[in-house]
């Protein structure tokens, strides 16, 4: 079905006036284009000046943003009077502006400004931090949020509504912040889960949304679910959730970003293994991340970004553990390289082993430190990878090396499960957020003294992560053998002006140098941009196996022709994880254990 709809008595709700028991009041409303939104903002006044700030970063992307940049000067008024507003910026990177006017306590405030929104083909998004102002040292009292469209628009957001999806209470504005929005003529989908009803809402071209298989989309969400909420105990931590996707061409591909009771995940069309990896990723989030976080993250000081040397875990474990429960409940999807879920949870530890260790960093700086000093990255206006080294694959492999440490150090009685557990038991129902070292003192106290020592030397000190070492423990290795793969025929490039690849080597009959490739096997290549072109190339190519055919569609000296391929075999030397000749039966059970759904 398309988004969810308004009747007109229940629309003219959003006409009724600020609701008392709210301290901030936001009024969301069309602006001067679709390209823009207009907000509207009441309080009262705390104090004898007034200050209002626009967040200089959003949670879960770790960079300067500078949203100031995207609103026009705010206009306002105190106790109905319009006022002088005063603009004061200090500091360069980060830069930190206010507007500010005097006040008396108690006076009612009011602020109207417009602010930049993507908008295309009927359908809005927007994000929190980079759309609501705040006044200064009160985001920790309660909002209302309210939409005043001039037409029934419908709003996909992840808080339970008061009056038919027009109006909501939310404790802080923290948690306003972290809820973004789509709107307007999206398509959506919902399933129920755990009791809990779950909104997929679609944007993007309409012929490529068009294109999306939603079942299996529906199923992969669902599954996922089910399987974070089993792990962590057989519940979810939210009243309703909004997958908000925005789909682009291709066959596989994703990225995300996490939040209180939904995500935002940009993907390919094809929704590959990879997308649902993603998807595995961000879901995760609502308990690593958003639940169990560092004390730092959260209440928010949006002007600087946080200090916290655990974005290893919070990053690089969520993935290890979307990856692994991937395997480990036996998710195998459309499109996959691998005979089975386990053979494709060790294919992504693979994956994350060379990924490692083409960066020298890593003998350079430790996986805490790369979290730590994530604001030192860009020349100072920080990163979602981390300083010098990524710490969402070094994540990933510290958290298999401890998880695998656990599980030998009590012969299988604990495992990284546990601290996990543990973590959300101390972090869940709005309590504090874990001290630095307790993460540490979580993997001691379950897997002993030598699993410390090891936390010590893989997380506070750089150096080579001693993944071979830990596999031995379960009888496996990390092998160097000969792999039959899938030639890629020709080799392209992206030509935006022509709006497809161009072609820069090719050792197929019928395609040679220049020519421009527009379509292969169904998969448009009209684009204007860049990254589109060359995205959607890299997905065919992925993982291309010897024997597929492509019908290739392509210009050659001003005539469209059509070249039947077929995919040539060749060989190389790649990792793979493989079971040791001499693996003894202890060995054999601890891997059983590592595999299984329940430990």
């Amino acid at each position: 079905m398309r988004g969810l709809t308004f009747s007109g008595a229940v629309f003219g709700a959003l006409l009724l006036g600020p609701y008392a028991c709210a301290q901030l009041s936001y009024t969301v409303s069309d602006g001067p284009d679709t390209s823009k939104l207009h907000v509207h903002l009441e309080f009262k006044a705390n104090s004898a000046l007034t200050q209002l700030q626009m967040a200089n970063w959003g949670p879960g992307s770790y960079r300067y943003a500078n949203n100031w940049t995207r609103v026009s000067a705010p206009v306002m008024t105190v106790g109905g009077v319009d006022q002088t507003v005063d603009r004061v910026e200090t500091g360069t990177l980060p830069k930190i502006v206010n507007w500010q006017v005097r006040t008396h306590i108690g006076d009612m405030v009011t602020v109207d400004y417009d602010v930049n929104v993507q908008f295309a083909d009927g359908i809005g998004h927007y994000g929190g931090p980079a759309t609501y102002m705040y006044p200064v040292g009160r985001t920790q009292e309660p909002c209302q949020l309210k939409f005043a469209f001039a037409k029934p628009t419908p709003i996909a957001i992840g808080i339970e509504p008061e009056v038919e999806n027009t109006s909501y209470s939310i404790d802080t504005f923290d948690h306003l912040a972290d809820n973004p929005v789509t709107y307007g003529d999206y398509t959506v989908d919902t399933y129920t889960q755990y009791g809990k009803t779950h909104y997929i809402a679609y944007r993007g071209a309409p012929a490529i949304v068009a294109g999306v298989d939603r079942d299996y989309v529906k199923k992969a969400c669902q599954f996922v679910t089910m399987m974070e909420g089993d792990f962590f105990g057989g519940s979810v931590p939210y009243d309703r959730y909004v997958w908000h996707f925005a789909v682009n061409q291709g066959a596989d591909g994703a990225g995300g970003l996490e939040h209180l009771s939904s995500t935002e995940i940009s993907m390919a069309q094809g929704v590959g293994p990879g997308v649902v990896g993603v998807y595995a990723h961000e879901f995760f989030h609502l308990w690593n991340v958003k639940r169990i976080r560092s004390k730092i993250l959260g209440p928010f000081d949006y002007t600087t970004l946080p200090q916290t040397g655990a974005l290893w875990w919070l990053e690089g474990v969520t993935d290890y553990y979307a990856h692994t429960l991937l395997g480990r409940y036996g998710w195998y999807g459309k499109n996959e390289r691998f005979d089975n879920s386990i053979d494709k949870m060790y294919g992504t530890l693979v994956q994350n082993v060379v990924s490692v260790r083409r960066n020298a960093n890593r003998k350079i700086v430790s996986p805490y430190e790369a979290s730590f000093r994530v604001r030192e990255a860009a020349n100072g206006v920080g990163n979602s990878q981390g300083y010098l080294i990524s710490y969402y694959d070094t994540g990933w492999l510290c958290g298999l090396c401890l998880d695998i440490e656990i599980l030998d150090q009590t012969k299988g009685k604990y495992s990284l499960d546990d601290v996990e557990h543990e973590l959300y038991r101390l972090c869940k129902d709005n309590q504090p957020g874990f001290t630095e070292g307790k993460i540490r003192e979580l993997v001691a106290r379950f897997g002993g003294a030598e699993s410390g020592k090891l936390y010590d030397q893989i997380i506070m000190h750089p150096g080579e992560l001693p993944v071979e070492a830990q596999l031995a423990k379960i009888g496996l290795a990390l092998a160097t053998v000969e792999e039959t793969y899938g030639k890629t025929p020709f080799l392209t490039e992206a030509s935006p002006d022509d709006k497809a690849l161009k072609v820069i080597s090719s050792e197929v009959p019928g395609i040679k140098l220049g020519d421009l490739v527009t379509k292969i096997n169904g998969t448009s290549f009209n684009s204007s941009d860049r990254r589109t072109l060359l995205g959607g190339f890299r997905d065919l190519t992925r993982n291309l196996k010897p024997g597929t055919k492509w019908s290739v569609t392509v210009i050659s000296d001003g005539e469209t022709k059509q070249v039947e391929v077929e995919v040539a075999s060749a060989t190389r030397n790649s990792y793979k994880v493989i079971e040791t000749s001499s693996a003894t039966p202890e060995q054999k059970r601890l891997r059983k254990l590592f595999e299984s759904k329940k430990r």
